[in-house]
């Protein structure tokens, strides 16, 4: 039998270990078809990962007795398991028979308990574990899993029909937070990354223990996130103090921190605190003064109480707790940033009273000055987020932020991303910001209910290393106009931005636009007037005066000059609610375009108009153009023509990507294209011409 050529030139066990981290679970599949070589050098790194989330495939594999042998046979090579609630279930199932039948035979072969060996590598079962309480036909011996590196665990119950759900809907009240927990002592040495979503319950004492208890073993853990799912009233809202529990369990290797939940409390004591951390002992050791025993005790009592870590995180650079209603207090909140020297990205969260926020305020300067004094460069702190979060009566107005901002020193944030912003104090937040103006990369006001248009005009105005600027609105705030860039101010002074590479905001453009005798946007009580008025004549738009051509024109020009621009998102701000009728208030963005931008007409010296779409033949980088730009509306019928877009070829050659297009296009019945644009389809046939998904 002749060498397979691969072995003539490669050791195939060395090849595959070196390449099998890139290569898809359908890739290596297919390496176990190809040869009896491959496949011995291939199995073992096939069931390194694993991806058992879907419950039809975890049916098919506990059905099928030559998948199941497999699994029994490999489960001890898994490195990374991600997994949900029904195959879990089934796995501890298959776990706590092995562990039975391993007490059994400890009982057959010796009558008396064997005496504590290091040499003993029998799996010790805690007092805590739960006994198995189902008894599915399917349900055999599995062996634990002792090389982890990686646990990500869904708690989503699907029920679709799977043989082994049948048995898991009778037993609906079966947790396996605390055979996860057990499953994680079984690691401790190899864990780096561990993530439970869509839990719908919140933790018992016990459970909450137990877990913190694994956690704090894992000596290699760098990534921890977990994630509580809304789940009707109270099935996503935690009411004890899990927050300080978990996170003062997290062993000092921990890189980032991410607990996405909420807590319908904050913390202004230790006392709850310190009753879940204390174990109930056994009735020997609780009994009173007269000799009565109280509580039964605790499954853990054995394990003692919990105990706080006490060093600092010094490797942390990422943390997010969970949203707080209630919002936390400061004592709880400095007691947390007090041991996170070394943070960098952080979630700030919002805080009960101006008490706690003026504690959290001293514990962040005390830090940074630390830092700072140790004559070494810091990123404490540099990249600030607040993401979106469940509202109060009144909107977030962004107290919170401002403090921050101002604890840290000049010229230090990097990023910031605020979620629901509402500028109601532009007086603090701007010169707050702008004290990192040389050294701000990224800011992001994304879902904001208001941001007056100067402070728009500062950013850009005054960031010159700025890379990313978004200002956008909730879906259902975008017909109001609260988040806008006026014309004026948008040309007031010049853009020092010119290395941005993402740009996404709505420009009011204030002009007389619309038929009738108000004036948009002015103070006039004209405008739409009754309920029987002709749209069309409605959308009929006025010549715009001269002077106003040259102001979109000096718009224009400052987008232009961006020549590192990548993506651009640019929307129209609709004019008052009072001068349109409420439909039109709320429609689509799709109705207008920006004036004058898809057309190279000539200017028009009487009037001043003219096409600006040549102003930005510097952008070269060009990939992705969303927003105002659609080619069917009243501004670009008769001016975006063949001659523009084959100026769009010759002049963005990096385009991937341009919303001239509604995204349904392609479903409606009768749609026929534009010629212009089969013209541009034709030279770029990858250019999407309709919205990207994001």
């Amino acid at each position: 039998m002749s060498t397979p050529a691969c072995s003539k030139f490669f050791s195939v066990p060395e090849l595959v270990e070196q390449l099998g981290h890139f290569l898809r679970p359908h890739d290596l599949a297919q390496l176990l078809r190809t040869s009896r070589s491959l496949y011995a050098a291939t199995l073992l790194h096939f069931w390194r990962h694993v991806d058992l989330e879907d419950d039809h495939r975890v049916d098919r594999i506990i059905t099928s007795p030559a998948a199941l042998d497999a699994l029994v046979k490999n489960a001890p090579f898994i490195h990374t398991l991600k997994a949900g609630f029904i195959f879990v279930s089934y796995y501890f199932e298959g776990v706590t028979r092995f562990l039975d039948e391993q007490d059994q035979e400890d009982e057959e072969d010796e009558p008396t308990p064997r005496p504590p060996s290091t040499t003993n590598n029998r799996i010790k079962r805690p007092p805590w574990l739960p006994k198995a309480v189902t008894q599915s036909p399917y349900a055999r011996s599995l062996p634990p899993m002792t090389r982890l590196t990686e646990l990500d665990i869904s708690f989503d119950r699907r029920y679709r029909g799977v043989q082994f759900d049948n048995a898991m809907r009778i037993h609906s009240a079966v947790s396996i937070l605390l055979p996860l927990a057990w499953l994680m002592t079984l690691n401790t040495t190899g864990l780096t990354h561990v993530t439970f979503r869509h839990i719908r319950y919140p933790p018992d004492p016990l459970e909450l223990r137990c877990l913190a208890r694994s956690l704090s073993k894992l000596t290699k853990l760098t990534h921890f996130r977990t994630e509580m799912s809304a789940g009707g009233f109270d099935g996503s809202w935690l009411t004890l103090p899990m927050v300080p529990l978990i996170f003062f369990a997290l062993p000092t290797s921990v890189v980032s921190i991410k607990m996405e939940a909420h807590v319908r409390h904050h913390f202004d004591g230790d006392a709850e605190e310190l009753d879940l951390r204390t174990v109930q002992r056994a009735v020997a050791e609780q009994e009173d003064e007269e000799g009565q025993g109280s509580r039964t005790p605790s499954l853990d009592w054995t394990e003692g109480d919990l105990v706080a870590r006490e060093e600092p995180l010094e490797n942390l650079k990422e943390l997010e707790l969970p949203t707080c209603s209630a919002r936390y207090s400061g004592h709880g909140i400095s007691r947390i940033m007090a041991h996170c020297p070394a943070l960098e990205s952080w979630d700030i969260p919002r805080f009960v009273d101006d008490v706690g926020a003026k504690a959290v305020d001293r514990t962040i300067r005390e830090t940074a000055h630390q830092q700072h004094g140790r004559g070494q460069a810091t990123r404490y702190l540099c990249h600030l987020t607040s993401k979106r979060k469940p509202q109060p009566p009144d909107f977030y107005h962004g107290e919170s932020w401002v403090r921050v901002l101002d604890s840290l020193p000049d010229q230090h944030v990097e990023s910031v991303d605020f979620d629901q912003y509402l500028d109601s104090f532009p007086d603090k937040f701007v010169p707050a910001l702008l004290r990192h103006s040389e050294v701000l990369r990224s800011v992001v006001l994304k879902n904001s209910h208001r941001i007056e248009s100067r402070t728009l005009t500062m950013i850009l105005g005054q960031c010159h290393g700025l890379e990313t600027f978004w200002a956008t609105m909730p879906k259902e705030d975008a017909g109001k106009g609260f988040v806008a860039l006026a014309l004026n101010h948008a040309i007031e002074r010049e853009w020092v931005c010119t290395g941005i590479k993402s740009l996404r905001f709505t420009v009011d453009l204030a002009v007389q636009e619309y038929s009738g005798s108000g004036t948009v946007g002015g103070s006039g009580g004209g405008g739409f007037s009754g309920r029987a008025a002709n749209l069309s004549s409605f959308l009929k738009i006025d010549q715009p005066p001269k002077e106003h051509w040259i102001k979109l024109g000096a718009f224009y020009s400052q987008l232009g000059k961006l020549v590192e621009l990548e993506d651009l998102e640019i929307y129209i701000a609709p004019p008052p609610m009072r001068t349109i009728p409420v439909f039109m208030n709320t429609a689509s963005y799709s109705l207008r375009s920006l004036t004058g931008l898809l057309s190279l007409e000539e200017e028009d010296k009487q009037t001043g108009k003219r096409g600006f779409l040549s102003l930005l033949s510097g952008l070269k980088k060009l990939k992705v153009v969303q927003g105002c730009f659609r080619t069917g509306t009243i501004e670009t019928v008769g001016t975006f023509g063949e001659r523009e877009a084959e100026w769009i070829v010759e002049n963005w050659p990096a385009l991937e990507a341009i919303e001239f297009l509604p995204e349904w296009y392609g479903s409606l019945e009768g749609f026929s294209m534009p010629k212009q644009l089969k013209s541009l389809h034709e030279k770029k046939p990858d250019l999407k011409l309709s919205r990207l998904t994001t």
